[in-house]
């Protein structure tokens, strides 16, 4: 899942795309996409010929925008988003690779449950995320000076 923005990660971001990838062959299909549009320039020119309208599809179902102004984004529901169309494949997901911070996991378990009470994803931390927090952590880290025994050029 991708939401950016340049000044608030997440919150400014007027559009937003979340891909399911399988991870069993070597091809790395898409098996689910969500995009989630805030912006419609339809809506945008007609307000600015005055016209009193409202996105999305407040103008005859033309607009191109799919989620409200006013409506942050959401990994969740897009993660949600997701579980439905696997689900509409008839697929079941296992595992779901996220980074952690991330809810999209989640929202594809609340819509599978829904649908397969028993079935239950889970989520297993991204490596690349992973790595770096562990090196973010360890670059904070107090380590004892017995830690690592033995002499440096210093001494």
């Amino acid at each position: 899942m991708h939401i950016v923005s340049t000044k608030k990660p997440g919150q400014n971001a007027s559009q937003a795309i979340s891909l399911a990838c399988e991870q069993v062959t070597d091809h790395k299909f898409i098996v689910a996409s969500v995009f989630h549009n805030k912006l419609c320039w339809t809506g945008a020119w007609l307000k600015g010929k005055g016209l009193d309208v409202t996105c999305p599809d407040g103008h005859a179902g033309t607009c191109t925008a799919n989620v409200k102004p006013t409506t942050p984004l959401s990994e969740y529901l897009m993660g949600k988003e997701i579980g439905l169309q696997v689900d509409r494949q008839n697929v079941l997901i296992k595992y779901a690779v996220t980074d952690g911070d991330g809810r999209g996991a989640e929202g594809i378990n609340d819509a599978l449950k829904v649908l397969h009470p028993l079935w239950k994803v889970e989520r297993q931390a991204d490596p690349i995320h992973l790595g770096r927090s562990q090196f973010r952590q360890s670059n904070s880290a107090n380590f004892s000076l017995n830690m690592f025994p033995g002499s440096t050029r210093e001494k």
